[in-house]
């Protein structure tokens, strides 16, 4: 989300509805107009009076430049600020234009007898209509968002603002379910619009799980963001890693929502990857029989992927071997939060990606494969899309199968059955889930030719695009019978026979398919890395 730049005419509320703004962000607050008299140390009126408008508004593009160069940063324009053509190519590239507009009837009691308006001396009420006249064009041919503030207090404007800004900022994802439903809001930079979500529900309790690093990154200045906003915000903190998914640390959160006293009228903020996801989205499930959930997901695995479902669980003997489905009432994607995830997570989200496209959407993949050094490089627009292109297909899985009763969801699960017997394994160290999906999907998709169904040449396409991506595509060496006595675990085996969900050509999935353990153990044996 870029710079909030508020303009409009005198006394429209750019000042006080822009504080506002920046307060519910956590961002900075900037006047031009206060910058010109710190820098000549002199109020307006008397900059007019001793050096003229013309010497004035030089002041104000050295100002209005020197603030396009902020960030995080909601800007109030002067009056005559936007007329400048200079000004309003540099505003316009560096930020939403908010025009806060007046009538003159507001505006005229709001400047009362206007003794410190230069441009309004001896005739105000003449005056402020032959320059509104004059200016509101101009406003309204630069702003991307307009609302009126004559008959609104701060506050309404302020929420009004925001609600506006988030709809234009966000690419929001409707997951579409029989009872109900909910949006996925994918960003730049848009986490703090959550507050406004929050209170729009009348939640002002929250627990924020999440892991301490996160905490530091992001959940710090969300919760004094959600604090402006009136929301109460208890920090719970949970170690990183997939040991985190276990009972013991379950217990740990509802030991912490008991001691912040979260009713029934609170929620869970679950401020990060899969792991937080899953442990907290499984305690706002049970905890009172059922609290509102919000995922924050802060992983491209999880953005993509994780956060979408409303799939809860921890692990015992297996993966998720305990869990149940509760779904979120909103899943929040800032893809700005991915600027600190480290190469290897990013490239684990990608895998996901990878076999949304290669089960769901060829085009997709295409897009994807050629797309792989703008994600690497973190490109925002490129993650953008990416995540709200994959939570679509996401999305319409789930609402077609939310609770996996007609098989139809099964199709996620292409690269799972391997992948989490492979992490299992490992003892979920060593490898990432990510990571072990991309190894699931590669020798599955040899399953898929030695059965007929995947063509040679698409399982070769999807091992070389998954390869580019920097993920392995291969059996670690030595686990190969460990992996095939995990599998004999996992819970899409039924009366002893292996099921696996496949990709036939790129851009489609066969589910349910029945598996011979031996042409599975072949290809496993096949397709592991030889030890040293």
């Amino acid at each position: 989300m870029r710079n909030i730049v508020v303009i409009g005419f005198m006394a429209a509320g750019k000042t006080a509805v822009g504080c506002a703004i920046a307060a519910r962000l956590g961002w900075d607050f900037c006047d031009t107009d206060d910058l010109i008299v710190r820098r000549v140390g002199k109020p307006v009126r008397a900059i007019f009076a001793d050096y003229g408008e013309p010497r004035f508004r030089e002041l104000e593009r050295d100002v209005v430049r020197e603030a396009a160069t902020r960030r995080n940063t909601v800007i109030a324009c002067g009056g005559g600020a936007p007329l400048d053509e200079e000004n309003a190519t540099v505003l316009r590239a560096g930020g939403t234009i908010v025009w806060l507009q007046a009538d003159l009837a507001a505006t005229l009691k709001r400047l009362g007898e206007a003794k410190n308006r230069p441009l309004l001396k001896d005739d105000p009420a003449g005056r402020a209509a032959s320059l509104m006249e004059a200016r509101h064009p101009r406003y309204q041919a630069l702003a991307d968002i307009i609302v009126d503030t004559s008959a609104q207090p701060v506050e309404a404007v302020t929420r009004e603002t925001l609600g506006r800004l988030a709809a234009r900022e966000r690419r929001s994802v409707p997951v579409a379910l029989a009872e109900g439903g909910y949006e996925i809001h994918v960003g730049d930079g848009t986490l703090p619009l959550v507050g406004l979500d929050l209170v729009s529900r009348g939640i002002h309790r929250v627990a924020l799980v999440t892991h301490p690093l996160l905490w530091r990154h992001y959940g710090s200045s969300l919760a004094v963001a959600l604090a402006r906003w009136g929301v109460e915000v208890h920090p719970i903190s949970i170690p990183p890693g997939e040991r985190s998914k276990s009972l013991r640390a379950l217990a740990g959160i509802y030991d912490a929502l008991v001691e912040a006293r979260i009713d029934r009228g609170g929620a869970v903020l679950a401020l990060g990857g899969g792991v937080v996801g899953d442990v907290a989205g499984f305690a706002a499930a049970t905890y009172l029989r059922g609290i509102a959930l919000f995922q924050l997901p802060t992983t491209l695995l999880a953005q993509v992927d994780a956060s979408i479902g409303g799939k809860t669980a921890v692990n015992l003997a297996a993966k998720n071997l305990v869990g149940v489905f509760w779904q979120p009432l909103a899943v929040h994607a800032d893809v700005r939060t991915l600027a600190t995830l480290p190469g290897r997570e990013l490239r684990c989200g990608l895998a996901e990606a990878i076999k949304h496209a290669a089960i769901a959407d060829a085009a997709l993949f295409d897009w994807t494969a050629s797309s792989l050094g703008l994600v690497a490089r973190r490109d925002t627009p490129t993650l953008a899309e990416l995540v709200a292109r994959n939570a679509a297909i996401k999305a319409e899985i789930v609402a077609s199968d939310e609770r996996e009763s007609t098989g139809a969801r099964e199709m996620l699960n292409f690269g799972h059955t391997i992948g989490h017997a492979v992490e299992a394994v490992a003892g979920y160290r060593g490898i990432s889930h990510g990571e072990a999906v991309a190894v699931g999907m590669s020798l599955e998709a040899e399953i898929g030719v030695r059965l007929g169904l995947t063509p040679a040449e698409d399982a070769v396409r999807l091992r070389q695009t998954l390869a580019e991506a920097g993920l392995p595509t291969r059996m670690p060496g030595g686990s190969a019978a460990l992996v095939l006595d995990r599998m004999a675990l996992d819970k899409k085996v039924r009366a002893g026979k292996w099921r696996f969900s496949l990709m036939g050509q790129l851009g489609a999935a066969r589910s349910g398919v029945v598996v011979d353990p031996t042409l599975a153990e072949g290809v496993i044996k096949d397709m592991t890395e030889p030890t040293s």
